[in-house]
């Protein structure tokens, strides 16, 4: 136990963060400030919406800082390390004024489960030890998963393995998670020193795969400081390894890698549990998947009561800022948030028209923001941000539109699927260990990889066709898939060749050879492409469906009876008619097809953007869908101060 007067160890929190959820970084920050700490944060290289958008933190606070030395890091790459040591020599040289005695990292999927006075107690109550995870004892399996007798090269975003190499010899093997807490002594040598030890292993693990995972590790146990370590990160991560080792990195690194899952609600009681043990932050925790939880964590854990403060479910996450010059967004992604600018102002026109009528209606200037929008952990649309302009004043205007997705998943034969399939999904970017899109929204062109989630309930293992059909009613692909008889959600990405005839698309699930589920889906044509407005030369090569009109070199046809559709000229004629659209046709023909899939749902005015009165139209500020709508919880402007007073109506 500690005195009253024993000096509280202070701080230095490492932030490296990525993606795009300034909202959840801004949470963390806000939980974990306090004036008497340091606040280091390293944003990723290629991540310029959410630099900008920290950037006013530094200027606020003076304890934060946004390092402009900035790295592109990729899973098990050297330049984690590389970036560490930059962080630790910019801390002890350019902000040699800030007295941490501790440096602690954290990721923007961390969230603290106990206060930040309570992890000063405990540091101070132990001073002077590092806090590293480590692998345990057995060093022959440690050193083959870790792939530390091979030889690694980071390139172009990419580890290549280069191929083995021999093991450092008189050292003691150690490593763990790459979640570390430093003491200041021990960090300042394991940076600095230029004795054999550290200068030789900066040199080895300039080539390894994960190297944060044992550097830190093997300087500490081969060294003066071996005495004074614990077997404890200060973190409890969420491993479940039969999901999270799913080699999903394959596409960075060539090594077969392993990440835990993120936290959900259901693991409420597990973080609870963990209230005695020296634990304090919890990972992997998103927003975008489960907010829940976190709410739960600040209630439960942080004894935050949030009464009637707004937006406690609601979780808005950008995906597109015009601000952003080297982002890449998909040009389908491109194509329907234009689509649902200019629907918009058709729905403001029908809506709104007692606005309009004698200074003539809104035009589209330029659209500024999409994000997605989710409600109480379920997706509830996307919205896009946008300057209009009033034809006959050029006044400009700022509209917030939200667009609601409609699904079309039929199940045609209950019996026959054994009341088993419970849902059809098609879209990109699947994520094997989490079990989701994370293409938001799932907006597609022709030059996507789409693939199929289908999910199970428990029942008699079986067999299903998944089978793919174009809008022209060509049997693109079918795939046989065996399903077990455990709950199961898996997903089936079919081999077709590119461009995609777009339009509406249809998944069919059969068991049998009978038709038992389908799901219609968009394949959006493109009004942009790598950004720019499409000539019509490009749009009649990319509208024309595949070469010879076969997505892969077996012929499916003799499955349309089964799927109950036949050949269809005049489908094929109308597709290839559309195909020959350009200019404003095409943005009609494109608008007709987003308007069955993302109908304009509501619009909002930005308050202060404008002088535009019309009472039809609300003030985004007083929507609670509008991403300009007050978001206490996760506002950058509470990060050191304190949370507005919500008490509930009744009060």
């Amino acid at each position: 136990t500690l005195n009253g007067t024993e000096p509280r160890v202070k701080i230095v929190f490492v932030l490296t963060v990525n993606g795009r959820a300034i909202r959840q970084v801004a949470r963390l920050l806000r939980v974990i400030y306090s004036p008497d700490h340091f606040y280091y944060i390293h944003v990723d290289k290629r991540q310029e919406f959410l630099y900008r958008e920290l950037l006013p933190l530094q200027e606020r606070l003076p304890n934060v800082v946004l390092t402009g030395r900035r790295f592109s890091t990729i899973w098990g790459g050297a330049s984690l390390l590389e970036a560490h040591l930059a962080f630790l020599t910019e801390l002890f040289e350019k902000h040699a004024a800030w007295d941490w005695d501790y440096y602690i990292n954290l990721s923007e999927s961390d969230y603290p489960v106990k206060s930040v006075t309570e992890l000063v107690e405990y540091l101070t109550a132990h001073k002077g030890i590092n806090f590293l995870r480590s692998f345990g004892k057995n060093v022959p399996r440690f050193i083959k998963k870790q792939g530390l007798d091979q030889t690694f090269h980071e390139c172009e975003n990419h580890l290549w393995r280069v191929g083995p190499r021999p093991l450092p010899s008189g050292v003691v093997f150690d490593g763990g998670s790459d979640w570390i807490g430093l003491w200041r002594e021990f960090a300042h040598y394991a940076v600095f020193s230029q004795d054999g030890l550290v200068t030789g292993l900066k040199k080895y693990y300039k080539y390894s795969l994960l190297p944060v995972e044992s550097y830190f590790h093997m300087v500490l146990q081969n060294s003066k400081f071996c005495g004074r370590s614990t077997d404890n990160n200060l973190h409890l991560t969420n491993w479940r390894r039969k999901q999270g080792c799913k080699c999903q990195y394959k596409h960075v690194v060539d090594w077969c890698g392993c990440s835990p899952n993120d936290l959900k609600i259901t693991d409420i009681e597990k973080l609870i549990s963990f209230d005695k043990k020296p634990m304090f932050f919890a990972r992997k925790f998103e927003a975008i998947v489960d907010q829940a939880v976190i709410n739960m964590v600040d209630k439960t854990l942080h004894g935050f009561l949030y009464g009637a403060m707004p937006a406690q479910t609601s979780y808005w996450q950008n995906v597109y800022h015009h601000l952003d010059k080297s982002t890449k967004v998909s040009d389908s992604a491109l194509t329907l948030y234009t689509s649902a600018v200019r629907r918009s102002l058709a729905f403001i026109s029908q809506t709104s028209s007692d606005c309009f009528t004698e200074r003539g209606p809104l035009t589209p200037v330029k659209l500024l923001e999409a994000s997605v929008y989710n409600e109480a952990d379920h997706f509830h649309g996307i919205l896009t941000l946008f300057h209009a302009e009033v034809k006959a004043t050029k006044q400009l205007v700022t509209v917030e539109a939200l667009v609601k997705p409609k699904h079309y998943f039929t199940v045609v034969d209950a019996k026959r699927a054994g009341r088993r399939l419970q849902g059809l999904e098609v879209g990109t970017d699947f994520d094997m260990k989490e079990l989701l899109f994370r293409n938001y929204g799932n907006l597609m062109g022709p030059y996507d990889e789409i693939s199929l989630r289908h999910e199970w309930g428990p029942g008699p293992e079986l067999t299903a066709s998944l089978a793919w059909v174009d809008p022209t009613n060509v049997v693109a692909a079918s795939y046989d898939v065996h399903i077990p008889s455990s709950h199961y959600v898996s997903h089936q990405r079919p081999t077709l060749r590119t461009p995609l005839r777009p339009g509406i698309w249809t998944a069919c699930v059969m068991i049998d050879l009978h038709l038992v589920a389908r799901v219609q889906f968009l394949v959006t044509p493109l009004t942009l492409l790598r950004g720019q407005p499409i000539s019509e030369s490009r749009a009649l090569e990319v509208h024309a469906g595949p070469h010879g009109n076969q997505y892969t070199a077996t012929d499916f046809s003799e499955f349309l009876p089964n799927l109950g559709l036949s050949h269809s000229p005049e489908l094929s004629e109308e597709s290839l008619a559309n195909g020959q659209l350009s200019g404003t046709e095409l943005e009609a023909w494109v608008d007709q097809l987003a308007e069955l899939f993302w109908p304009v749902h509501l619009t909002c005015i930005v308050g202060g953007s404008s002088t535009l009165q019309c009472p039809s139209i609300p003030q985004c500020q007083d929507i609670h869908w509008s991403s300009r709508s007050p978001d206490p919880k996760s506002d950058l402007h509470y990060v050191g101060d304190r949370l507005p007073v919500h008490l509930p109506p009744d009060r």
